[in-house]
């Protein structure tokens, strides 16, 4: 993944190029990309929960680990 690293005000902000919505703030790069973490994690389990529409029959899941670099 690309992160973007952008300044906004007085903060930085960062953002997943790939993973729209994946954007945090903070007042420099390392905290901003610490930030980014949490903001990954949710826009996946949103992802995850927009396709339980119950409109097919799921036959099996399973979770795979992601380490953002």
């Amino acid at each position: 993944m690309h992160i973007v690293y952008e300044k906004v005000d007085d903060l930085i902000q960062a953002s997943v190029a790939e993973l729209p919505g994946a954007i945090s703030l903070g007042s420099s790069v390392e905290e901003a990309r610490k930030n980014l973490d949490e903001a990954i994690e949710m826009v996946l389990e949103g992802n995850r929960l927009l396709t339980e529409d119950g409109a097919r029959e799921t036959i099996t899941s399973e979770e795979i680990a992601f380490r953002a670099a």
